[in-house]
């Protein structure tokens, strides 16, 4: 990772970064007034939307914290616990001290994702950071095409279904590098919901493959309710339009060869380690009776 060449592109899309908080005036205004209940600062105490908006490059790198984002970085961790608060069931007083709607949680959400296009979704920063998952991603489909292992795939060639657990930054990221959006009831495009999942689902249609891209999450109410999910009150899911993906105007299938192609095409081979080995699958995982005590162990 080249961080300066990181800013260099972030600053051509976002300029200093000053303009943000401008731009985003009506969320940096609704979060000042939940943090100190519309009163002066109290002595000691620093309100994050005051601290200037910079993108420049970080010293320290790690994924998705590449660009120094200044107060940005302060004010979107003021709104993650809101949203956690909420879904975590908080009665509605003690959600944001009683001070946010659900809908006003959501729009605070808009910081988030904000935070996120800036670390991820940039061409090259998403090429450095996803280019390695991806390719771990089209391996596994084409070791269940093929019938046979293949090296960087996980799982093996008979796996009816890989689960990888990331982070939303990763999925952020991932999504920038196919340029797909989505959007789910209750929240905001491309927010990456607590437990939401970007789905790639390999379908066989006679002697061919399609893909279908597709993102799903609990509503927010279904998480903050603990709602059980099925089939006549499933989770919110959005089929996602990849790019030169799909000739059809209604169908979004994506033929496999053309995915393998459009894949490829955006993925940098240079960022692939070459002998890296995937996390292998985890055994020994008990699912225990709901009559058990899950705490038990």
């Amino acid at each position: 990772m080249d961080a300066n060449v990181a800013a260099q592109q972030v600053q051509a899309l976002y300029n200093s970064g000053a303009a943000l908080a401008s731009a985003y005036s009506g969320e940096y205004s609704l979060m000042s007034s939940v943090l100190f209940n519309n009163g002066p600062v109290p002595p000691g105490k620093v309100d994050p939307t005051t601290i200037p908006i910079t993108l420049t490059a970080n010293t320290k790198l790690k994924t998705g914290s590449v660009i120094n984002v200044g107060g940005l970085k302060e004010v979107k961790g003021c709104a993650d616990p809101f949203t956690m608060q909420y879904a975590d069931n908080f009665p509605m007083w003690d959600v944001a001290w009683g001070r946010l709607t659900p809908n006003q949680i959501s729009q605070l959400n808009r910081l988030v994702i904000l935070n996120e296009y800036i670390q991820t979704r940039t061409p090259y920063l998403k090429k450095v950071q996803s280019s390695n998952a991806a390719s771990h991603i089209l391996r596994t489909m084409l070791q269940a095409i093929k019938g046979v292992k293949f090296f960087g795939a996980f799982g093996n060639a008979k796996s009816r279904m890989v689960v990888v657990i990331s982070t939303d930054t990763c999925v952020s990221g991932l999504a920038g590098l196919l340029n797909v959006n989505w959007q789910l009831p209750g929240y905001q495009q491309d927010y990456c919901a607590l437990g939401g999942a970007l789905v790639f689902e390999l379908r066989q249609k006679r002697n061919s493959y399609l893909v279908r891209v597709y993102y799903t999450a609990q509503t927010i109410d279904q998480l903050r309710n603990l709602t059980p999910l099925s089939i006549s009150n499933p989770p919110a899911t959005i089929q996602i339009l990849v790019p030169d993906g799909s000739k059809s105007d209604t169908n979004l299938d994506i033929d496999f060869h053309v995915f393998n192609r459009l894949l490829t095409k955006a993925i940098g081979r240079e960022y692939v380690p070459r002998k890296e080995i995937p996390p292998d699958v985890l055994t020994g995982v008990i699912c225990k009776e709901e009559t058990e005590d899950p705490w038990e162990e």
